[in-house]
Formats: structure tokens, sequence, C-alpha cells
């Protein structure tokens, strides 16, 4: 789709700092290594500078270095790697709508007390259970399966191979990548006197916010009894499992590999590196970073960086990765003193 920078400029206000040169049209994005005529390329610093592009959105400080050599139509904005967020999903983001097959493919099941707006799209061979509700624009892609009594807000997209468990309520603009399962059957089992295990029935549910994010193959359990609530603004990256009954605050990103178990409470703009771990009914602060596979074995109290397992403030754990080099140094010593002993 050919389009003018005037049109990005103008939608655009917002994140537009200034602009020069005369307005061009652009097709598509494209890497300031890769790109040619036509193309809209965001450049981040002096050492990328594309020699081929037609509209560029980069930095004042990096405008003012090509503004006189570039023929390009130059966009100012104080963040580049916001404006190449908000810009490519208005401009050059994946068509998510399966637009090759009628709105309802004729291999989907969709029950008949199922209330879809007219702007849905449901893939082939997927499934839409009785009492569910879809709100405008939302598509439900191949072989997803969406259980009874299922609410779906405006702008959602549930992947391929996805499963939404019974009850669960998803919020607007929701995305669920992938082959990932919502709402399943938590991990709860009683034991018996003989140490055989007794299933506990889950029966509540599993509520997210809007503008969520949830990666491929992720797993979020329902309720024992109440909600497992993942709240607004949460991006949850590929194969994260959240457990039942968790609660997790606006705005918190959750990197590949985090485990999060039963109970647990996770509080706003949380950050969790890869193979985070929180153990059951702990608590993490608002602006809590864990880092270095952090290790979640008590409560944490309060903001700023956390690493290692068990988890410690970043700095204190800094001086015990040092203090350690310098026992494994303490220790050839000793060894190599023993040895002229003994000699």
């Amino acid at each position: 789709m050919t389009t003018s920078s005037k049109q990005l400029v103008s939608e655009f206000q917002d994140i537009v700092l200034s602009s020069y040169g005369e307005h061009q049209n652009f097709e598509r994005t494209a890497s300031p290594s890769n790109c040619a005529i036509g193309d809209l390329v965001f450049v981040f610093d002096s050492s990328s500078i594309p020699k081929h592009a037609s509209v560029i959105v980069t930095s004042d400080e990096v405008a003012h270095i090509i503004k006189e050599s570039s023929s390009a139509f130059i966009i100012v904005v104080k963040d580049v790697r916001l404006a190449q967020a908000k810009i490519k999903q208005r401009f050059d983001d994946y068509q998510v709508a399966d637009a090759e097959w009628q709105a309802i493919h004729p291999s989907a099941v969709v029950h008949e007390s199922a209330k879809l707006a007219a702007s849905c799209r449901v893939g082939p061979n997927a499934v839409v259970g009785a009492k569910c509700v879809l709100g405008e624009n939302v598509v439900i892609r191949a072989g997803a399966i969406v259980e009874h009594g299922v609410t779906i807000g405006a702008n959602s997209v549930i992947n391929a191979n996805v499963n939404v468990g019974y009850g669960s309520r998803l919020g607007e603009r929701v995305t669920v990548q992938a082959g990932a399962m919502i709402g399943t059957e938590g991990f709860g089992f009683a034991p018996d006197q003989e140490n055989h295990y007794h299933r506990i029935p889950h029966t509540g549910h599993v509520q997210i916010g809007n503008d969520v994010h949830i990666g491929a193959n992720s797993c979020i359990d329902r309720g024992t009894y109440g909600a497992t609530r993942i709240a607004d603004g949460v991006k949850i990256d590929n194969l994260v499992h959240i457990a039942h009954n968790v609660e997790v605050g606006e705005d918190t990103l959750l990197t590949a590999q985090t485990v999060i178990a039963g109970s647990s409470k996770i509080g706003k703009r949380v950050i969790a590196s890869g193979q985070t771990g929180v153990l059951d009914h702990k608590t993490v602060a608002d602006g809590a970073i864990l880092v270095q596979r952090c290790g979640v074995s008590e409560d944490i109290p309060t903001s700023g960086m956390w690493a290692g397992s068990p988890a410690k403030p970043f700095k204190e754990w800094v001086r015990g990765m040092g203090l350690q080099k310098k026992v494994s140094k303490l220790e050839a010593q000793i060894k190599e003193l023993k040895k002229q002993l003994d000699s």
C-alpha cells in the first residue's frame, strides 16, 4: 500500500517533533542495510544511515547530520524505538484477518447461541462454543478453540491452535499467539494416606485486561475458585507459565520461560528476565526488575533490581559474586601451598 509521508506526519503529531525535505511516498518499512527507494526506514544512530530510502524517521541528532545530504523526507522524533512500534503497527503490520477466506470459514464450528459481531472472522477448523460473546473485529484463526461462555473484547486476535478455556474473559486489543493455553486447569492434587494423588477441580476463570500480549505456547491456569488476573498492558513472552490464582499488575513484562507459581501477586511495571521463577504465595513489589534467572523464594518488598537465587538486591548479588571469585583464588593458593609443604 502506497502512503504519503504527509499522512504519516498528520496521524502521528503526538510523537513527531519536526521534519525536513519534500514529502514522499513509501510502500513498506525496511532496515537501513536493506532498503530502497519507496521504503520507510528507522535510523537509531549515525552508524546506520541508509544510502537509499524515501522516508527516514530518526532522532534530532542524526537528522542534523544527514538532512543536507539526504534526498529522503526526514521525520524527527524523540524516541525512535517508540516511533517504530507505533508507525509500523499502523502502516506495515502483519495482516491477521485471513482475508483469503470468507468471514466464517465453512469448516469452522460456531454454536448457535454464540454472539459474534458482524466484523468478526473465524478461520478454518476453529470452534466457538455456546454463549460466547465476540466483539467487533475479533479474529479467531485456524484451529483455535474458544470454549463455552468466553467473552473476547474488540480488536483481539486469537491465533492458530490456541485454546481459550470456558468462562475466560479477555479485554480489548488482546493478542494470543499460536499454541497458547488460556484457562486450563491448574496443577492441584491432594494426597491420601497412601500418597495417591487426587485432582482438585478448578472451577474459577481467567480475567485478562486490555492491550495484553500472550506469547506462543504460554499457559495461564484458571483459578481454583476465583480468578487468575492479568491486568491491562501486560506483555507475556513465549513459553511462560502463570499458575492458578496469580495476579499480574499493569504493564508488567514476563519474558521467556518465566514461571509464576500459584496465588502469587506480581506488581505493576515489573520486569522478569528469562527463566525467572516465583514460588507460590509470594509478592513482588511494583517496579521490581528480576534478572540473572532470579529465584523468588521470599517476597520482593521494594522496586529496583534483584538477581540470583535466592533473590537478592542487585548490588548485594554482585558483591557475593565477587566474594566467590576471591574464595576460588584463595582455594587455589591454599592447594599450591599444601603441595609445597608436602614436598
